[in-house]
């Protein structure tokens, strides 16, 4: 009796810490204008019939704020990490209207932006110098 009651507890806690704990969806890089409040994670995925990741590519973050930047917080943090985990680089700090951009090789990377107040993020990988450029200015509405 007392091993099923012990059994049970430890089910309990094991579906308590998973419906408690918070687990934090990635965008897909490449991912624009995301609004970002707390800790938000991009990540690419390359599928392996993707040969065109040969050569260097760049990870670019650009930062900026939904409001005038009347709060003392005028940056992020980011840091960017490789799928497998073997290689982090940063903390960055990046100041709302810059764009981050950070080498990297042909491995899966990922981006994880930490902000105090709710910022709009756009994150992308470029490859070489002939690199595609996407527009990342905001959408305006006819009037």
């Amino acid at each position: 009796m007392k091993k099923i009651l012990v059994a049970t507890f430890i089910c309990v806690l094991f579906c308590l810490q998973g419906t408690v704990a918070q687990t934090i969806r990635p965008w897909p890089i490449p991912s624009f204008n995301i609004p970002v409040f707390g800790r938000a994670l991009f990540q690419e995925n390359l599928h392996p019939s993707n040969d065109n990741t040969e050569g260097r590519r760049r990870v670019h973050i650009e930062v900026s704020s939904m409001k005038t930047p009347d709060t003392l917080t005028n940056s992020v943090t980011v840091w960017i990490y490789s799928i497998d985990h073997t290689t982090v680089l940063g903390p960055y700090s990046v100041n709302y209207g810059v764009t981050l951009t950070v080498d990297i090789d042909d491995r899966e990377w990922g981006v994880m932006v930490e902000a105090s107040v709710t910022v709009i993020v756009s994150v992308w990988i470029t490859q070489d110098d002939s690199m595609i450029q996407y527009d990342i200015s905001p959408v305006k509405n006819p009037k």
